[in-house]
């Protein structure tokens, strides 16, 4: 099974130059808990979390509306394609300790999402894959140190 078997395509966005308010309001009217940050040639450059929503709230004396999506945009954005194998995302997945990862084309087009959950709901019934999905969900839900940054 591959990717653009379980992903899921009409998928809300955030450009650069958005704010939080934006991100926040796309997820609650996509019922989600990641934005995939685009550029101006729609190409991904990030994601926001709702997490990272509410810490960035939570952690700053500032409105929401004050704080651009672009500050979430992280050097190495992990993404995948559509024909991949759904195992290797998983891979993906379980070492960067991730649920969900933007689908992209070749040129970074963002094309959707896919989750964990997503994986499940459609492999459910493949025995490999759901020890697979268990042993990612076990390493994604270690404990990691808390590492502090200073925000500007």
């Amino acid at each position: 099974m591959k990717v653009q078997d379980v992903m899921t395509n009409d998928v809300g966005f955030c450009l650069l130059t958005d704010d939080l308010t934006k991100a926040a309001g796309v997820m609650r009217q996509r019922d989600c808990g990641i934005v995939p940050i685009l550029d101006a040639e729609k190409r991904v450059v990030g994601v926001i979390t709702d997490r990272d929503v509410c810490i960035a709230v939570a952690s700053r004396d500032c409105q929401p509306s004050e704080i651009k999506v672009e500050e979430f945009c992280r050097e190495n954005i992990i993404v995948c394609e559509p024909n991949e194998k759904i195992n290797d995302v998983l891979k993906k997945m379980r070492k960067n300790r991730i649920k969900r990862l933007p689908v992209t084309s070749q040129s970074g087009e963002l094309v959707g999402i896919i989750s964990i959950t997503d994986i499940l709901s459609t492999t459910s019934k493949n025995k490999k894959v759901r020890k697979k999905i268990i042993s990612t969900l076990m390493e994604i839900g270690k404990p990691r140190p808390i590492l502090l940054q200073e925000i500007e």
